[in-house]
């Protein structure tokens, strides 16, 4: 017991830490924003529109064709990648394409102020983003995103070990198939702007209140903050044009941020961070095309509610993009 099993446990610890040294390289390969932050630098086609957003236009709209081949470029993720997220998909497609005519910015009222947690964001970003600038802007912003490098391989496995190991098979797997470079989806369907719609159920009045609650924060965090300004810096620098627009929101949700005046001000805040830098015209609102009320959306009141409401969204969505590109 005292000499086997330190001994053993030792070695455990050495072959785990071996094994993510020789995976600490490896591209990974998890998820849907994995496979975004290597098409971004693989796919040939120069978009005229690049496309970010948060998991309520990725949800509704990534089945469906936002344009004609070659046009937008959608790079909607969620909201643990987050603004930040969003900028560090931006750069890359920057380094290893033509610049765009547009890149419009569709992420909901509430995702400015809001940072994820700090271990969904090291989860979701961090292992993702591995080059000496894109951890720099992370490490500037959230200082101990990193803290865990520092524990030995063998108390964190999955990241530093499983996931990895099963990227690398994935990218072996696709090599021998002739389809290791990554392409930025472009959906398969046209939307309908009439798709039928269902209601979701009803939810009660204090989970709407919490939810509105939840959306009165008109202050951008700072690392949200820094993000807006390096988007100016690249506009100036690239010669593409920025637009920003509210996707969906229920009706309820909307009015009370009105009648607070929290739309006004984060408005307020955004240009004043992105005056000195570039312009920006009124942020678009896709709920003066539709009415979206709570019945509209699951019950976290911020996703929509099945195909028939993602469809209209999506719909409305490519008119604004082909519009832009025209």
């Amino acid at each position: 017991m005292f000499i086997q099993f330190p001994v053993a446990a030792l070695v455990i610890a050495l072959a785990a830490q071996a094994c993510a040294w020789a995976l600490s390289e490896v591209p990974m390969r998890r998820d849907r924003t994995d496979e975004l932050a290597l098409a971004v630098l693989s796919d040939p086609t120069n978009y005229k529109v690049v496309l970010l957003g948060d998991s309520i236009t990725r949800n509704a709209t990534a089945r469906f064709a936002l344009g004609a081949p070659g046009e937008v470029a959608n790079l909607s993720t969620h909201a643990h990648f987050g603004l930040s997220g969003e900028l560090l998909l931006l750069r890359r497609y920057l380094s290893a394409h033509a610049p765009p005519k547009y890149v419009v910015v569709a992420l909901a009222p509430a995702m400015y102020a809001w940072v994820s947690d700090i271990r969904l964001v090291r989860y979701n970003l961090w292992h993702t983003f591995r080059e000496a600038d894109e951890r720099r802007f992370l490490k500037t912003y959230l200082p101990d995103i990193d803290s865990h490098d520092w524990f030995p391989a063998i108390a964190d496995l999955q990241e530093r070990v499983v996931e990895p190991l099963f990227s690398w098979l994935k990218n072996r797997y696709l090599a021998s198939r002739g389809r290791e470079a990554a392409r930025i989806p472009g959906g398969e369907f046209d939307p309908d702007p009439n798709a039928a719609t269902q209601a979701s159920m009803p939810v009660g009045p204090e989970v709407l209140e919490d939810a509105i609650s939840e959306r009165l924060n008109a202050v951008p965090a700072p690392i949200n903050a820094a993000a807006l300004g390096e988007f100016c810096r690249l506009s100036q620098q690239h010669g593409f044009a920025i637009s920003l627009v509210w996707p969906p929101m229920a009706s309820e949700i909307e009015r009370a941020m009105v009648v607070h005046g929290t739309l006004t001000e984060l408005e307020t805040r955004i240009r004043d961070i992105m005056k000195d830098h570039c312009h920006i015209d009124a942020i678009f609102d896709f709920n003066s095309i539709r009415t979206y009320t709570a019945s509209s959306f699951h019950r976290d009141i911020t996703h929509l509610f099945g195909d028939g409401w993602e469809q209209r969204y999506a719909s409305d969505l490519r008119t604004y993009l082909n519009a832009l590109s025209d």
